[in-house]
């Protein structure tokens, strides 16, 4: 079943009336008009900055400039009326795997206070890292000698702060902090920080926590990490955390701040104040990283999305697939959420022992699960779980909720909880939503780009009906998706949606990150204003820059007016498409770009200008982009750089190196350092995501130079991605036409079918330098062709398939291999099931031309006596090897060098038909004709041989002989009729007295019959 009916016997089963709506790319029916609030049209994203750092988090101030955080620390802050991005301030951060600084939220008293609130990871620790580590990383087990003191070297703690900022200055004030909260952690491995900040109606606060365990725990393999096996990292056990009652990680806290920046605990969190073995400062337990949350005055609720683990199908010897989820609940209700003893509806992981990797008993949620976790500090007994509102994961048909995953192809779960939206009549905005999305929560989909809005019985659920919000498909600006990889959303004071996108890559400002805000916009359109710089930088002064705004648009086409503010000083210098200004004196400078449309409706946009100091150039020599490597083996690199300043000499030390571990459409930072040579390590036990994850490495380098003529040091850099070796084909980057499936014995336990003529697959990036063969596991009948930029690429190699079940076959490269760093494609001519592609060091069979035949024993053409015995045989050759050879007289199989008595044969035309494949699959079929025939001279060989095999008797030799000699000497006179006369005499002495054996009396029978028509012919 499809669409709308699939979509209702789902959630039918789930609530008896849950609705599903489409997106609509017009008029919705029941909504005509040009105020209908589904009407995508009526809306429009509008670009605040570009310059947001690694984005994490935003908080829009009530006069609609916008504080937003970045990983390193930096906090910026964005006006939309001056299309300005500065610093607002930057913490001291602790930034290794995806600790750094997160949240940013103001208090509900900002406009008299100023105090905003920061949760983020301070440098200090309790004790530095051990000098064997230089990256920070722990190790997974304890070394030799060691007793488990040892991990103590790796605590830390993240701090929930409040700073003061000045509205009038732009800035946070770092003098002012007060230290709210701190959260232990255990640092040097990754990951789950959440982090995010919230406040209800009475002024608690709010503030969620990961559980600080790695997606890949040893053994765990996709399923809940509970790993507290002896001798391993305690991180590997989430049950020291999220599901311990006297720990604070991986929990939604709920406290109430006082003047000073200490706290109390208000009334009905989950533990009581005093309650033994408990924190009370709990008020949900059991979550895994509640990356957003939301808490909501009016409504009194409490909601949040909650990442989940990996595992992509069930096991029923370990628990459910992995499961991400959505959940509300009602500030008077303090909840168990389940993990790590259970997800979605409190479906159950067991008690997995990873001693022996033997299954024990499954966890008891609904009563209330045990933790005998040997890190546990807390009660020995749970409270009973609270199932999950919503939750979906990697099959679309095996949970109640397919629209989450179906909304969009992309791979992988990432759910962003968000705001509620309350409209409000008495705003006079113009830009605000409209009623219709009045007390629906919005939800943002970090790895399936969309955003959605929840209709909610409120305050605790359950949810009524899910529908996507402005669909990427439907409406894009410049080019651009509503949203690419959101990871905050919030709504202004304006009524309209702030939306900060990470884009598309890793640990750092990706091309695709920006902040932008969506309006309700029907009818006319803001324009979108676009700067071109050249030159953006230079070493020194005067500089003369040439501006252009020809990049820039109206939705509607209509001619615009230009300004530009060449020094950000809020006065406009210059107006038209173009312009040119000269910077006379060294400095970073802003340049401003305000393009108006003749109803009055504008866009703002700035860019950067150096004067005196230009950003160095990262090159890496080795590997390459898209490179393929091994997990568990160091994986070396090469750095070198070059600065117009600082020249080509590089400060190894200021080479700084950021590795990840990428999964889907995110990346989980594993370990960093820093010089120009260095091998990062790769995890042996990354797989242990699941096996049914698509997991890569990730590596971002960057350069700071030292500054120049007193202009602040500028950073330049890299990002790569390497390819583990084995490839499943359903990880494919692009695929077109092809289908899914699952199978239990295929890597991966999925399976490319429907792989037909004009499907492809595509790998980006792909650099194929090291790699000699690539290693097809598969099945079916047909050919697959590897191409090279583009699906219909001359192929550079194709291998052909033929094996009933999933077999391995190597293809070799070659010459024709293609250089650099592109596009890989797979096709196939149908009828073939891709499994994986392992991409190998070693030499293989090269694809290059189909082998050489040669047949022997008779030529093509040819017409050869019946007396005769041929040998038939050929030769396969190929420069890659002959993989098999198949010969066939008239359709059946002879093996080369067989002697075939020619009597034995029907006369007339045969064909010999030799087939050979080489090792890469190439094959060449070659045929030759020929046909037997019969004389006289023939049936006079074969009766003299006959006669020395005693098929023919002496006696009968000789008078056959007789009789043949005649009827040759007649029908060479031309005596027709006597000839043929004397045939038929020969032909009645063809008996048992004298031909004893049968098969050679048929033949003297046939040969003579044959002779009698030759005859009649002259």
């Amino acid at each position: 079943m499809k669409g709308a009916l699939k979509l209702f016997l789902a959630v039918l089963l789930a609530f008896g009336a849950l609705l599903f709506v489409p997106p609509a790319a017009s008029a919705h029916p029941g909504h005509e008009g040009d105020e209908d609030p589904l009407n995508w049209a009526n809306y429009e994203k509008i670009t605040l900055t570009k310059d947001t750092g690694e984005p994490i988090d935003l908080a829009v101030l009530p006069d609609s400039r916008v504080l937003h955080t970045a990983r390193d620390g930096v906090v910026r802050l964005t006006d939309p009326a001056t299309g300005v991005t500065t610093q607002a301030g930057k913490f001291d951060v602790y930034n290794n795997s995806e600790d750094g600084l997160q949240t940013v939220t103001l208090d509900p008293d900002f406009a008299e206070n100023g105090w905003v609130y920061f949760y983020y990871a301070p440098k200090t620790m309790t004790a530095p890292y051990p000098t064997t580590t230089p990256t920070g990383s722990a190790p997974n087990t304890l070394p030799a000698g060691a007793d488990e003191s040892y991990w103590n070297q790796w605590k830390g703690y993240n701090q929930l702060s409040r700073v003061k900022f000045s509205s009038a200055s732009g800035k946070i004030d770092l003098a002012t902090e007060q230290v709210i909260i701190k959260v232990e952690q255990q640092r040097g491995q990754c990951c789950h920080v959440a982090g995010d900040v919230d406040f209800d109606g009475d002024g608690n606060l709010y503030l969620a926590t990961g559980d600080n365990t790695p997606a890949g725990t040893p053994g765990a393999d996709g399923f809940a990490p509970n790993n507290d096996r002896a001798g391993y990292n305690p991180g590997f056990d989430s049950r020291r955390g999220a599901g311990n009652t006297n720990d604070l990680r991986g929990k939604i806290l709920r406290i109430t701040v006082a003047a000073d920046g200490s706290y109390t605990i208000p009334d009905g969190n989950l533990y009581p104040e005093g309650t033994e073995k408990t924190r009370p400062e709990i008020f949900v337990q059991g979550v895994r990283n509640p990356f957003r949350i939301d808490v909501d005055a009016e409504t009194n609720s409490v909601s949040w999305g909650d990442y989940g683990p990996d595992a992509g199908v069930a096991n029923a010897q370990r628990g459910p697939m992995g499961y991400v989820e959505w959940n509300t609940v009602s500030i008077d209700e303090p909840e168990n959420s389940g993990w790590p003893y259970c997800t979605g509806n409190n479906f159950n992981y067991n008690e997995w022992n990873y001693e022996t990797a033997t299954a024990g008993a499954f966890f008891d949620c609904g009563a209330g699960a045990a933790n005998n976790s040997r890190w546990n500090t807390g009660l020995a007994t749970l409270p009973p779980a609270t199932p999950a509102d919503l939750y979906y994961g990697d099959d679309a048909d095996d949970q109640p909720w397919p629209e989450l995953t179906d909304f969009d192809a992309q791979g992988g779960q990432g759910p962003m909880g968000g705001p509620v939206y309350h409209y409000d009549a008495d705003n006079d905005s113009t830009t605000k939503f409209p009623e219709y999305w009045d007390s629906k929560a919005f939800f943002a989909e970090f790895s399936q780009d969309y955003l959605a809005a929840f209709t909610v019985d409120w305050p605790a659920g359950p949810v009524s009906k899910i529908e996507q919000f402005l669909p990427n498909a439907d409406l894009t600006t410049n080019g651009q998706p509503i949203t690419d990889s959101p990871i905050d959303i919030e709504f202004g004071p304006d009524g309209a949606l702030y939306v900060l996108d990470y884009g598309d890559g890793f640990f750092r400002q990706n091309p695709d990150a920006g902040l932008y805000r969506i309006d309700w916009a029907p009818g006319n359109k803001s324009p979108q204003a676009h700067i071109d710089a050249d030159p953006a930088s230079s070493s020194s002064a005067p500089l003369t820059v040439e501006f252009s705004g020809a990049g820039s648009v109206d939705p509607e086409g209509e001619d615009l007016t230009y300004e530009w503010d060449f020094d950000a000083d809020g006065t406009f210098d210059a107006t038209g498409v173009t312009a040119s200004h000269t910077y006379t004196e060294l400095g970073k400078y802003t340049p401003r770009l305000r393009v108006t449309d003749p109803e009055g409706k504008y866009g703002l946009t700035s860019t950067a200008i150096s004067v005196g100091n230009v950003a160095p150039t990262v090159t890496v020599t080795t590997p390459s982009n898209g490179a393929f490597f091994t997990w568990g083996e160091g994986v070396p690199f090469t750095v070198t750089t070059d600065d117009p300043e600082d020249g080509a000499a590089t400060v190894c030390s200021r080479v700084a190196w950021t590795f990840g571990l990428g999964h889907d459409r995110h990346a989980h930072p594993l370990s960093q350092g820093t010089g120009c040579s260095f091998t990062i390590p790769t995890p042996a036990d990354a797989q242990e995501h699941g096996v049914t994850e698509n997991i890569f490495g990730v590596v971002v380098i960057r350069y700071t130079d030292a500054g120049a003529n007193g202009v602040p040091a500028a950073t330049g850099e890299v990002s790569m991605i390497l390819n583990p070796r084995v490839q499943q084909a359903e990880w494919a980057d692009e695929q077109q036409g092809v289908e899914i499936v699952d199978d239990a014995a295929a890597g991966g336990l999925r399976k490319v079918t429907s792989f037909d003529e004009g499907d492809h697959l595509g790998w980006d990036p792909v650099n194929l330098g090291t790699v000699n063969s690539v290693v097809v596991a598969s099945s079916g009948s047909g050919t697959l062709a590897f191409r090279w930029g583009t699906p219909d690429a001359t192929p550079f190699a194709t291998l052909r398939v033929n094996s009933e079940g999933i077999a391995e076959k190597a293809v070799g490269l070659g010459s024709a291999k293609p250089s650099g760093t592109g596009k890989l494609y797979v096709t196939s001519s149908g009828g073939v099931v891709l499994d994986q592609l392992t991409f190998s060091t070693e030499e293989g069979p090269v694809d290059s031309t189909p082998p050489e035949v040669t047949v022997t024993g008779v030529e093509a053409g040819a017409s050869v006596g019946d007396s005769k015995t041929v040998t038939l045989g050929w030769e396969a050759t190929d420069d890659s090897g002959i993989e098999s050879v198949k010969g066939t007289l008239d359709g059946k199989e002879i093996m080369s060098g067989a002697k075939i008595a020619l009597s034995t044969l029907d006369l007339g035309k045969h064909t010999l038909t030799v087939t050979a494949t080489d090792k890469a699959g190439q094959t060449t079929t070659k045929s030759v004709e020929f046909t037997v025939v019969t004389s006289f001279a023939d049936v006079k060989a074969l009766i003299t041989q006959y006669a020395k095999d005693k098929k023919v008797t002496r006696g009968g030799a000789v008078l056959l002989q007789s009789e043949l000699e005649a009827a040759r000497q007649l029908a060479v006179a031309k005596k027709t009729v006597k000839a043929v006369t004397a045939l038929r005499v020969l032909d009645a002495s063809l008996t048992r007295l004298t031909v004893p054996d049968a098969d050679a009396r048929k033949v003297l029978r046939r040969d003579t019959a044959d002779l009698i028509k030759q005859v009649q012919k002259k």
